[in-house]
């Protein structure tokens, strides 16, 4: 691009700095407004100059219009409109980057104050991160400015860290990180909700009489929240899927579909695999979800064909790695478990091709339930959701296993979701911790002379706090 394309470029995406009113226009802004849904989890709150911050996340999750309401809070708190830019990054260069910088330091430089740069899916720029630490260094303006910056891909998560170290404006929470709603927010998005406790557990605080008194109040409401459970076992929390869903009542195609692109062009682009391959792919790994990966049942020909397509769902934010726990840390020689960060996700198969069968409810639930606890001890970081190093399974000396574990965690959690007997199941976390949570369907048991309680899963989620 020229530079009277970039500053058109320019233009274009930031009507706010020619015009009044421009939220009625905005693109991202009206489709969230069409959906019947009050869903904004403000991952940007608090930004300010010359603070540098990155927000990472799958596609379709919301993070444009993210910054589309960020700009509309910096200019509600009146920065000036014209010191304010928005620009979307896919198919930019790294050149077309600095010139654009540059464009529109030239087009405001009679104007005070610092700048305030919002560069959407950046890391689709090759180099960018070097870049962005050049302008930081070389341009006292953009060392000055606010600057968001948002990602869809963990590919350079490490090599980003080293360039933008000490070029982030002394803001000790710069990393950020936007997943699909909790459970909490998807119940408030069905409504009906509105008189639970609202007070919020960490995985820690369990097994405490505090505790008990608080699953004890949400019990007048177990089957309401069990049935919200299974709602968003179908559904999930991308917030376009249950707006969709309190809409009319179903998740679009069009929606799945694009979902599905997104897999094939972001997820597994390393890979020369056929949509039958990738369907397949996807199928298994949701038939395996509570299992340690294995090429052979994923189908895929060997030990390191297994782990890139892992890594790649991961790096795109789609998937997550628990890895086997040894000395409290995780043991990446040993087999490592990939759930998705969706319910959605691990349905994509099933529901684009009816032919493949739709994930099991009990292996989803494990699935939520060690995403809601990695969510809870690993807050708004997108390196540790990526490194996957606080919530672990454990495999003990008898060969059993306890699904979640770590320090972070202290209680161990164990997931059976049934209606049914439990206890059998909870032996191995008596033996191995003398405590624990076992995460039911519908069976409830707490007391502080209880060595493992029995929660729901809707009702333990609902604790875990709003995650999104």
């Amino acid at each position: 691009m020229n530079d009277s394309q970039l500053r058109r470029l320019l233009a274009e995406r930031s009507p706010w700095r020619a015009k009044e009113r421009w939220e009625v226009d905005d693109p991202d802004l009206r489709a969230a407004g069409r959906l019947p849904l009050n869903y904004e989890p403000e991952p940007l709150t608090g930004i300010h100059a010359p603070g540098l911050y990155v927000l990472r996340g799958p596609r379709r999750v919301g993070k444009s219009l993210e910054l589309k309401r960020a700009v509309g809070r910096l200019l509600a708190e009146g920065v000036d409109a014209k010191t304010v830019f928005y620009c979307s990054c896919d198919g930019l260069s790294t050149q077309d980057l600095r010139r654009l910088v540059a464009q529109g330091h030239s087009v405001s430089r009679t104007l005070p104050g610092p700048r305030h740069w919002l560069l959407d899916e950046v890391t689709a720029v090759p180099g960018w991160s070097q870049t962005i630490k050049e302008l930081r260094d070389q341009d006292t303006t953009f060392r000055e400015a606010c600057v968001v910056l948002t990602g869809s891909s963990a590919r350079d998560l490490e090599q980003a860290r080293k360039d933008l170290a000490d070029r982030r404006g002394g803001v000790a929470d710069s990393d950020r990180l936007l997943l699909p709603m909790g459970f909490r927010a998807f119940c408030r998005a069905l409504e009906g909700f509105e008189e639970l406790p609202s007070q919020v557990f960490r995985p820690k605080d369990f097994l405490s009489p505090r505790a008990e008194l608080a699953i004890l109040a949400l019990e007048p409401w177990s089957d309401a929240l069990a049935d919200a459970w299974e709602l968003f076992l179908d559904v999930g929390g991308f917030p376009r899927a249950v707006g969709e869903f309190v809409g009319t009542g179903v998740v679009s195609d069009g929606f799945v579909q694009g979902l599905w692109d997104v897999v094939l062009g972001d997820a597994v682009r390393a890979a020369p695999m056929s949509e039958a391959d990738v369907a397949a792919l996807l199928d298994r790994l949701a038939a395996n979800l509570c299992s340690p990966i294995n090429a052979r049942d994923i189908g895929l020909p060997g030990h390191q064909a297994a782990i890139d397509r892992v890594e790649d769902l991961v790096r795109a934010f789609l998937a997550w790695r628990c890895h086997r726990i040894r000395d409290g840390r995780p043991n990446t020689a040993a087999q490592r478990k990939l759930y998705f960060v969706d319910p959605l996700v691990a349905q994509l198969a099933h529901r684009c091709n009816p032919a493949f069968p739709a994930p099991d409810a009990s292996k989803l639930t494990q699935q939520q339930i060690g995403l809601a606890l990695s969510r809870v001890v690993s807050p708004h970081a997108p390196a540790a959701f990526v490194q996957a190093d606080r919530v672990m399974y454990e495999r003990t000396d008898t060969g059993a296993e306890i699904d979640f574990v770590g320090a972070d965690l202290e209680i161990p959690f164990e997931c059976k979701y049934t209606d049914g007997h439990w206890r059998q199941e909870a032996l191995t976390m008596k033996a191995r911790y003398g405590r624990g949570v076992m995460v039911t369907r519908s069976p409830l048991l707490t007391g502080v002379e209880e060595p493992i309680w029995a929660i729901p899963a809707g009702i333990l989620a609902w604790l875990l706090g709003p995650q999104g």
